[in-house]
């Protein structure tokens, strides 16, 4: 008791010991206070420098978000133009119950002495889409070629020849496979392709050695075989390009047409000339085969058509 009544005795009688001893702690705490704001301020001053020493990333990045905007546009795009086509489309024409009218021209490729152009059309009924039954025709022009007349200059020889003038066939069809395939990555084509076996007549006219000799035409079996292949341009309309074979049994003009001995010649020396009946009768047999290209364009009735499906 006696000490603490002695303490405040001294406070009460000394009041300014009690300020002067309390002023260092409020310096010391404003001086803390202080040296925090600087610290703070020093810190800010170093971020906003590392900010300004760090690549500017904004134009980068807006320019990756530019491609990304322009790649994606294209692949919308590109799916846009794809819409329309189904993954796997129907048999663009169905021909089963149709009749087709092509009309052609052709061009023989296996004789060299005289080329044949050709002129025609073919006109078939679909059984079915497979089968088929038909008949053609055609009207040929003849053309001698450069060969032919080398061959009189250079071996002193006069080929034997004839020229094909008509021809008519009973045609039979089919269709072993058919396709598509795309073309400038935005259309389906539709193709397929067709073997043709036929029967009939081809009417040929012999070209006489001597011009100023008669001439005579002969009428002959012919069979053929072909193999062609079609694209279809609308439900309609198709375009067909293939190879004919013509095989038959041809008769020529007689080699002694003009040294010919006649029957009962006496002394059997030749120098007489066949009368026409003669020159037939005493022709050579050849088998002649006629290759031609055709190309053709073929018309469809009815020009459309339904799909049939099962219920």
């Amino acid at each position: 008791m006696k000490r603490l009544a002695f303490g405040l005795f001294l406070v009460l009688a000394n009041p300014g010991f009690v300020v002067a001893a309390g002023a260092p702690a409020a310096a010391t705490d404003e001086t803390a206070d202080e040296k925090a704001s600087e610290a703070e301020t020093s810190a800010t001053e170093a971020t906003e420098a590392k900010k300004d020493e760090l690549p500017d990333l904004s134009d980068e990045v807006k320019e990756a978000a530019s491609e990304k905007e322009e790649v994606t546009a294209a692949a919308t795009a590109a799916r846009r133009s794809w819409e329309d086509i189904v993954v796997v489309p129907r048999k663009a024409v169905l021909k089963g119950g149709r009749v087709e009218l092509a009309p052609f021209s052709a061009i023989s490729i296996n004789d060299a002495m005289i080329r044949h152009y050709a002129f025609g059309g073919d006109l078939t009924y679909y059984l079915t889409d497979v089968f088929s039954v038909g008949a053609e025709g055609q009207y040929f022009i003849k053309e001698r070629s450069e060969r032919e007349s080398l061959v009189g200059f250079q071996y002193n020889r006069v080929t034997t020849l004839n020229r094909f003038k008509y021809s008519g066939s009973l045609v039979f069809g089919y269709v072993p496979g058919y396709g598509k395939f795309g073309l400038f990555n935005k259309y389906i084509v539709h193709w397929d392709v067709t073997l043709n076996a036929g029967i009939g007549l081809i009417w040929t006219e012999i070209i006489p050695v001597i011009p100023d000799d008669n001439t005579w035409t002969n009428m002959n079996i012919c069979p053929h075989f072909a193999i062609s292949t079609r694209a279809f341009v609308t439900d309609w309309l198709a375009l067909s390009i293939g190879l004919r074979d013509y095989i038959f049994l041809d008769k020529f003009e007689p080699l002694n047409r003009h040294n010919y001995v006649p029957a009962g010649s006496p002394d059997g020396t030749p120098g007489g000339t066949m009368t026409l009946q003669e020159a037939k009768a005493n022709a050579s047999s050849s088998l002649t085969q006629n290759v031609m290209v055709f190309v053709s364009a073929g018309f469809y009735l009815p020009p459309s058509f339904q799909y049939k499906k099962p219920r």
